[in-house]
């Protein structure tokens, strides 16, 4: 995409960006580098729990996003069910992940593994 002069953004032939995207890179360029996003961490990265069990899973994000938190979905609420602070109840026997994505930058989201054992 491209912006005109009246603001509108106007596509691209693909030729025409490999074109400039190969040109780029082999000038030595660094204007298709990618910065990577900042990264959400976990504490403990899985975990193994018994039926009516819990865990809970500390995040850690960058400390600009760190004030408003994140958010905890499970992928199956027949195995683990979570809580809005982070714990994790085993209801069920089998395997999981508890989604945890930042509340503040919904691209930063990680997967949370958990093993439901009776």
């Amino acid at each position: 995409m491209r912006l005109t002069s009246t603001g509108l953004l106007r596509s691209i032939p693909l030729a025409v960006a490999g074109a400039a995207l190969a040109a780029a890179v082999a000038c030595g360029s660094d204007s298709a580098t990618v910065t990577p996003n900042p990264e959400i961490g976990l504490i403990p990265t899985s975990a193994t729990i018994s039926v009516g069990d819990s865990v809970r899973i500390t995040v850690v994000l960058p400390s600009a996003l760190s004030a408003s938190g994140a958010t905890y979905v499970s992928g199956n609420p027949a195995v683990a069910i979570t809580r809005t602070n982070g714990w994790v109840i085993g209801v069920g026997r089998g395997n999981t992940n508890i989604t945890v994505t930042s509340i503040a930058d919904a691209r930063l989201s990680t997967p949370f593994s958990l093993s439901v054992t009776p």
